[in-house]
């Protein structure tokens, strides 16, 4: 099909499964706890190669056992793994907790620093999909030299020219048009779409003419949402590879993340 480059975190998870959901003062008991790898490099990564996408990973893994374990287990998935580093330091699970309604809350260690993406590897891509938070004004020159580049809603107002900026609806403010403009201040001078998600809620897809409301089809109750958004970008990304436009891809991008969902259900983890 066709060659994408991802940029993006590969982490180690480990899922803490909650009998109930979050209160304050609240005393929950934890069923499982489960390590797996996740990150949105990895999740989104996945998904385009199980969709039949060659996946150039450009990420970075501490260099310690745990690591290397996880860049061989990538080879092995099918990643093309040339440009994901080593760097010293030790991995660092980041922690899950999944409540009995599906809902996750993610706690990163405070001491854990992801080296931000200093270069691009110079090569053939169909498309750039960027899931990361830092990068430096060398990489982002770089993106000038593909064709399509589709981005994960940046946290901060980093410049990050893109085609397509994907985010939640939750990090946005304003209205439609109002959004569009905070976003192709970010993405100039080449964005052509915004994509708005908010879980089960409609799709927005916003351009700067005007912006069409998608129907999210209907799905069975997850038990874990945990990389939605992830599985989301990568069924969206082959969609347009395909040539499908903003709102049908948008369609088919939901139907791809509620397939690779656990419903609830699902039994928990193995072991």
């Amino acid at each position: 099909m066709a060659r994408i480059m991802v940029v993006g975190n590969a982490n180690v998870d480990r899922i803490w499964w909650l009998d109930r959901p979050l209160v304050p003062g609240g005393r929950l008991s934890c069923q499982s706890i489960e390590k797996r790898y996740g990150g949105g490099g990895f999740n989104t990564g996945l998904v385009l190669l199980d969709l039949g996408h060659e996946v150039v990973l450009v990420t970075s893994l501490y260099d310690d056992d745990e690591g290397r374990a996880y860049l061989n287990d990538l080879g092995k998935r099918g990643f093309n793994t040339d440009f994901v580093s080593l760097v010293p330091g030790a991995t660092a699970a980041v922690d899950i907790l999944v409540d009995s309604n599906g809902e996750r809350t993610i706690i990163a260690p405070a001491s854990r620093r992801q080296p931000g993406i200093e270069t691009l590897p110079s090569i053939e891509a169909s498309l750039v999909y960027l899931n990361t938070r830092q990068m430096s004004s060398a990489a982002l020159r770089q993106l000038e030299d593909f064709d399509r580049v589709v981005s994960q809603y940046p946290l901060s107002t980093e410049r990050r020219p893109a085609n397509v900026l994907i985010a939640s609806r939750s990090d946005v403010k304003g209205a439609a048009q109002t959004a569009w403009q905070t976003a192709a201040e970010i993405a100039a001078p080449r964005l052509e779409t915004l994509v708005l998600t908010s879980g089960m809620q409609p799709i927005e897809i916003v351009s700067q003419e005007h912006s069409v409301v998608v129907e999210v089809p209907p799905a069975a109750p997850v038990r874990d949402t945990t990389g939605a958004g992830d599985y989301f970008a990568g069924g969206y990304i082959d969609a347009i590879v395909r040539g499908l436009d903003a709102g049908a891809a948008a369609l088919a991008a939901c139907k791809i993340a509620a397939s690779r969902l656990p419903t609830s259900g699902y039994d928990g983890p193995e072991g």
